[in-house]
């Protein structure tokens, strides 16, 4: 358990700062062979490679900040992840029937996004606080084009609140994998690229800010420009010209 001060009226609220999900040698297990199935069936799709994996801390609390373009996201980014991960998750996935119970296996807790849900931000914070590794979707949903959407500031209020870097996470080639609307997944002729880039501190970028909101917007538009240097295309100021569609 975690003691959180609110920054609204200075309670302390006792939030569990464990890993989500059940625990146990079965669950353990389980989380082992799946992350080992999920890595084996990867390479007659395509494959997969890693860069970057020196800017991702071995320990500690961190925040991974990907893009999101597919729904092979969070299976790519899970089983290519050496950390054990625990994912802020929107609540109607974890509340379906069979996915749900994946997720929650993999450490997932939930988060209404159509509000400030401060109990997920709490829960992100205790975790952090604790040592762990969250994984936060800067976009707040799929994009349906493959291209960088605008930053929502959750990832950025929880970095102020509990001083953990945010480390970017470009993900390319799942929307070729598993395009958008589609339920499973095809054979691509170029591997899927998990790429980690530079952490942000979003503590040096408070003590240079003139308040809580300059900050929180500096630190969304560094991550913002980081994800694009790291290859993720922009669906805000696209490049001239339509892009070009996957293959069928």
């Amino acid at each position: 358990m975690a003691e959180i001060t609110t920054a609204s009226d200075q309670r302390v609220v006792v939030v569990d700062a464990r890993l989500p999900g059940p625990r146990g040698l079965l669950a353990d297990g389980l989380r082992w062979t799946i992350k080992r199935l999920v890595r084996f069936l990867i390479w007659p799709l395509g494959g997969a490679r890693v860069e970057g994996r020196e800017n991702l801390p071995e320990s500690g609390g961190v925040l991974l900040a990907p893009n999101h373009a597919s729904g092979a996201d969070w299976p790519a980014i899970g089983a290519l992840t050496v950390r054990p991960l625990a994912w802020m998750a929107k609540d109607d996935l974890l509340a379906m029937r069979g996915i749900g119970a994946f997720c929650r296996l993999f450490h997932s807790f939930p988060v209404h996004r159509d509000s400030a849900d401060r109990a997920a931000l709490r829960r992100a914070e205790a975790l952090l606080r604790s040592g762990h590794a969250v994984v936060v979707f800067p976009e707040g949903g799929v994009s349906r084009d493959g291209r960088l959407q605008p930053l929502k500031p959750g990832v950025a209020l929880i970095a102020l609140r509990t001083g953990a870097p945010i480390v970017p996470v470009a993900i390319l080639g799942t929307d070729r994998l598993l395009p958008y609307g589609r339920n499973f997944p095809r054979r691509v002729q170029e591997p899927l690229i998990m790429r980690y880039g530079a952490p942000i501190s979003a503590t040096e970028i408070a003590a240079r800010s003139a308040n809580r909101r300059e900050a929180r917007e500096a630190i969304l538009r560094e991550l913002r420009q980081s994800l694009l240097a790291l290859g993720v295309p922009d669906g805000v100021n696209p490049p001239a010209g339509p892009r070009r569609s996957s293959p069928a």
